[in-house]
């Protein structure tokens, strides 16, 4: 009748160092050549978090300036800040 997909998920922790190596076309095997668009992903789901949370803090330092000047372009800048940070 029809064919019998199963799928087994496996859980495996990696350390912080093992996190940022390069992934190959096919995991496990070493000699498949390296697959740059999966390992820059992988290493910029690490990395984002950070420049968004820069990127709010920067906005809110520059929208209490806006808050003291009573002055609507740093609020306009505190916006676009985050939502850049939200992207």
């Amino acid at each position: 009748m029809g064919e019998s997909f199963d799928m087994v998920t496996k859980c495996m922790s990696f350390t912080l160092n093992e996190q940022f190596m390069e992934k190959f076309v096919e995991p496990g095997n070493h000699n498949s050549g390296i697959d740059l668009l999966r390992t820059y992903l992988w290493r910029c789901q690490f990395l984002l978090p950070f420049v968004s949370l820069g990127l709010m803090c920067f906005g809110a330092l520059i929208g209490l300036c806006a808050c003291i000047c009573r002055s609507l372009y740093p609020t306009i800048a505190t916006g676009i800040l985050h939502l850049l940070a939200e992207i």
